[in-house]
């Protein structure tokens, strides 16, 4: 069974539970879209490894999967491959040639004016526009375990709901579906800029079960 993709693994695992992609999102907060990279072995399109990882451990928990099981079969599949003892550079590598020297300097010129006017153009830097649509109050009182979190931001911006990345389509906008727990459940947005700072918003809903 060790033997099988992880991606195949997971498959079986949902289906002997009677789970689609949707209920699994709902139940770990994981988006949509992440898992079904996870099942594609798309592993270029998933967060950085330590929400991977949390990913994983979400997983393994609504799957009753051993704890570790899935984090290691993602590093085995995804292996980074590293230079062996027997690579060699080419000889004088890094040499620069002197009759190649004239355009060294108006290339870095170029360069740094390219990356002034990027870093000037507010892409990267300054502060990240961030707005919740859904909810729009500050704290409100549902009665429906399932709520659905939404809003914009810019998408070049990344953003976290809770610690973990969020996926953001083409137009800056998201859609999360999250399963609450009875009581007050705090949610933690923040937008954050590559070299700028970061917009943190909160909201609070409280999930009141009805009465029969």
């Amino acid at each position: 069974m060790e033997n099988k993709p992880i991606k195949d693994f997971i498959l079986e695992r949902l289906e002997a539970k009677g789970l689609t992609l949707d209920k699994t999102a709902m139940l770990t907060g994981i988006s949509k879209h992440f898992l079904e990279a996870i099942l594609k072995s798309e592993w270029k399109k998933l967060p950085a490894a330590p929400y991977l990882c949390g990913y994983f451990k979400k997983l393994e928990q609504a799957l009753d999967i051993e704890t570790g099981f899935l984090w290691k079969k993602f590093q085995e599949e995804s292996e980074i491959r590293t230079s062996g003892a027997s690579d060699r550079l080419p000889e004088n590598r890094f040499a620069i040639k002197a009759e190649n020297r004239l355009w060294l300097v108006p290339a870095l010129i170029i360069a740094a004016i390219m990356v002034y006017v990027f870093v000037s153009s507010g892409k990267v830097t300054g502060i990240p526009d961030l707005a919740i649509t859904n909810p729009l109050e500050a704290t409100i009182i549902v009665n429906n375990s399932l709520f659905v979190l939404e809003g914009n931001v810019d998408p070049v911006d990344k953003l976290f709901i809770n610690g973990e990345e969020v996926y953001v389509d083409k137009d800056g906008k998201f859609r999360e579906n999250y399963s609450l727990q009875s009581g007050l459940n705090t949610f933690e947005f923040m937008a954050k800029k590559f070299l700028g700072k970061e917009t943190k918003v909160v909201k609070q809903i409280i999930y009141q079960e009805e009465n029969n």
